[in-house]
């Protein structure tokens, strides 16, 4: 009988205290900042919308307040997902100070953190100029106008594509994104997006891949902010560098499937475009884009060096996606390439990484060109760089560039010397490689290629001195 006494008591009060629980700021719904949705029971605690409801009468009357709280440890943006039972609506309210009674201090009230959710979903972040004190507690003020559940999901979240050094890689697969925790840029202007004020800015790229327009999608739109109109977006397109845009054109529009279509522009162009929400507004969406390619690494540039002995190829990348690597290729045409080398991307996301690679094979002319893959990309390509060599010797090799079974190779040589011819096809195979020793003057030796198929070869003379490439076609 003495434990059921002193356990009875405790047993009865435990559903007041789970009642209660988030009636105020004493005792509010704790969200911590995993990432996960957490279900919490409506307060019956009541009491009016605050800010909503000069915007629509669906917030009029007297309704529900629940409150949550949550602790940052930095500056960083805390971002909530909030979904209502039944889709009724929400209003959320940042305060910074709990009173004396579990009462939020009206004064510590950020209004421009007010969000107005009339269904019941949405995205919540402070607003563009609130910055939040890392060990400070906050408070959120939820009105609904009846009771219910409310699913919430809490986490800390610093946009990468915030600048446009991260822009995000697009292509015409879409890609899902937010811009609710983004703060505005000041590398964009008011008229280059089209904007009366910059709010949340979200910077994406692209290269086109043929000459013509470019269409951008944004598609799936679910908006929200503190007022009932301008659920939209305005929008940049830019050519250049970062730190160095040039406005291409803007487009501003509302609804849930945007597309704007861009002026005709040059294939292979780096493409860098900017959304920002209208009024502020909190959005989640996709975005993809037609005649576009989602280039894996961004180049700031591609080059070739000469040193005695090879070529030597740099490179400096601004971003790279995962999985990143580098095809190395050399044409001694300009046109048909081959491998000739590949390199593993460091995968450095937003930060400049050099690379470099060392050709031994020299000729007198040859050109080379990246092409950047990542994952199963398809790849796209680096420009191309061109290298000439006046120290490859400039001996006379002479023969018919158009032959059927045989080539016959005329020599003229200062000296004896030893030396190897290989026939190699566009794709860099070697198809025949024979050797020979090279007298003095005037010499002509055949070869015998009755047994290649009929198409497009190089031939490669390779001497000690040096080594030269011509092209010819077995008919």
């Amino acid at each position: 009988m003495k434990y059921t006494c002193t356990l009875l008591p405790v047993y009865l009060l435990l559903p007041v205290f789970l009642f209660a629980q988030g009636s105020n700021c004493l005792t509010a719904h704790v969200l911590p900042l995993d990432g996960q949705f957490h279900d919490y029971t409506i307060s019956s605690t009541t009491g009016d919308a605050m800010h909503c409801t000069n915007l629509s009468s669906i917030y009029d009357g007297t309704g529900r307040l629940t409150i949550f709280s949550f602790t940052p440890t930095s500056t960083t943006c805390v971002l909530v997902n909030v979904a209502t039972s039944n889709h009724q609506p929400a209003e959320v309210l940042l305060f910074g100070t709990c009173s004396g009674g579990g009462n939020l201090a009206n004064n510590s009230w950020d209004e421009a953190s007010s969000i107005c959710f009339n269904d019941g979903t949405g995205l919540w972040a402070p607003s563009k100029s609130f910055t939040f004190l890392p060990g400070t507690t906050y408070y959120l003020r939820v009105w609904t106008p009846g009771p219910g559940t409310i699913a919430m999901s809490a986490n800390t979240y610093a946009p990468p594509n915030n600048s446009c050094s991260g822009a995000t890689l697009i292509g015409t697969i879409p890609v899902t994104d937010n811009n609710a925790c983004h703060k505005p840029s000041a590398e964009v202007t008011l008229e280059s997006v089209c904007a009366h004020s910059i709010e949340n800015t979200a910077f994406y790229s692209y290269t086109t891949a043929l000459e013509g327009s470019s269409i951008l999608t944004i598609g799936n739109i679910a908006c929200d902010n503190s007022a009932f109109s301008g659920k939209g977006f305005q929008i940049g397109f830019f050519t250049g560098s970062c730190g160095a845009l040039t406005p291409l054109q803007c487009y501003r529009d509302t609804g849930v499937l945007i597309q704007a279509t861009t002026v005709n522009i040059p294939a292979g162009t780096h493409v860098v475009v900017a959304i920002d929400g209208m009024l502020g507004s909190n959005c989640t969406y996709t975005v993809s884009v037609i005649n576009g390619l989602a280039l894996p690494a961004t180049l700031k540039y591609f080059s070739a060096w000469t040193k005695p002995n090879a070529n030597i190829l740099k490179w400096l990348t601004l971003s790279e996606a995962p999985d990143m690597h580098f095809e190395v290729q050399k044409s001694f045409d300009g046109t048909n390439y081959f491998k000739i080398g590949m390199l593993q991307g460091k995968n450095h996301a937003n930060a400049q990484t050099d690379y470099s690679f060392e050709d031994k094979t020299l000729f007198a002319n040859q050109f080379y060109r990246l092409k950047l893959i990542s994952g199963n990309d398809r790849g796209t390509y680096s420009n191309t760089v061109q290298v000439k060599r006046e120290n490859v010797g400039s001996e006379l090799v002479t023969f018919k560039k158009v032959a059927t079974d045989r080539i016959v190779v005329q020599t003229n040589m200062p000296a004896e010397r030893n030396a190897m011819i290989q026939i190699i096809d566009p794709l860099g195979r070697q198809m025949k490689l024979q050797g020979m020793k090279i007298d003095r003057g005037e010499n002509f030796y055949t070869l015998d290629i009755h047994s290649l198929g009929k198409g497009f070869y190089y031939l490669i003379f390779r001497d000690h001195n040096s080594q030269r490439q011509f092209s010819f076609i077995k008919e």
